[in-house]
């Protein structure tokens, strides 16, 4: 049994853990049908993350004020995803101790920081694959992964561990 999650997909069966959920399970759904670019478009017109994965806390703990909202170092990361970016980075830009930036983007997110950058890498990747006509070599650099052998490396990793198969095994 699978706790906390906001959907489960176990072969053609895919459930959701609510009506926000819901909306999550259907995007996933088209990114697998159509695309990363066709999931960002339906993503916008129900004014939903189209990014969200399933293994995301289904809830939001309401009675925990944050102590700071990361939504400007979270923009900062998404406009310079091709440069070198670390936690250090990431916490200067937020004004916050390293710890304390870990814990709120984690709190924020449902994910430590780097795998927060790997799956923005991977899905800017993606909708570049999927929109452009650029090389592999271009596109690696775009996204911070600097070269092609680096990039179809991480792709593949990344993809696993995000979505449970590369994009080969869920042909």
């Amino acid at each position: 049994m699978v706790e906390n999650q906001l959907f489960v997909e176990d072969g053609k069966i895919l459930t959701s853990a609510g009506a926000g959920a819901g909306i999550d399970a259907c995007l996933h759904l088209i990114r697998g049908d159509f695309g990363e670019a066709a999931a960002h478009e339906a993503g916008k017109d129900v004014v939903a993350s189209p990014a969200r994965g399933g293994d995301q806390p289904q809830y939001v703990d309401v009675l925990t004020v944050p102590r700071a909202n990361l939504s400007a170092t979270r923009s900062w990361v998404m406009e310079h995803i091709g440069e070198p970016i670390t936690v250090q980075r990431m916490a200067e830009r937020s004004n916050l101790p390293r710890r304390t930036f870990i814990r709120q983007l984690e709190h924020e997110t449902g994910m430590s920081p780097m795998r927060w950058v790997d799956s923005h890498r991977i899905l800017s990747a993606r909708r570049l694959l999927e929109t452009s006509d650029w090389a592999v070599e271009r596109i690696a650099a775009a996204t911070g992964f600097g070269t092609s052998a680096n990039f179809r490396s991480n792709f593949r990793s990344i993809l696993r561990r995000e979505v449970g198969a590369t994009p080969r095994e869920n042909q």
